[in-house]
């Protein structure tokens, strides 16, 4: 048997992939993940500031940022449950952030 590539495509070739929605909630999620990444990143860096660093506290952010990285580029548009969960997981994540609350 040979390999065979499926190539599935729109009955209608002018009608689009996904919808408008579907492109801003993939955008969104997309950005979310961004987001923290980011903070993961400025907490490592304020905690190698402190005095007596946190080693174990700088793993963990280094495990949570790489592990954000993986998420991203495992993302999908048509994954809508995974979009939902990480819109609104991260993005309540992100909000307590900006208020100054920990997260980590």
């Amino acid at each position: 048997m040979q390999n065979q590539k499926i190539i599935i495509q729109p009955q209608n070739t002018n009608e689009p992939l996904w919808t408008q929605e579907e492109s801003i909630a993939f955008e969104c999620a997309q950005e979310a993940i961004v987001d923290m990444m980011a903070i993961c990143s400025s907490e490592i860096e304020l905690e190698k500031k402190k005095p007596f660093s946190n080693i174990n506290k700088i793993k963990s952010l280094n495990t949570a940022r790489s592990n954000l990285d993986d998420e991203y580029s495992e993302l999908r548009w048509d994954d809508r449950d995974k979009i939902a969960r990480i819109r609104r997981d991260y993005g309540s994540k992100i909000y307590h952030h900006k208020k100054g609350d920990n997260i980590f």
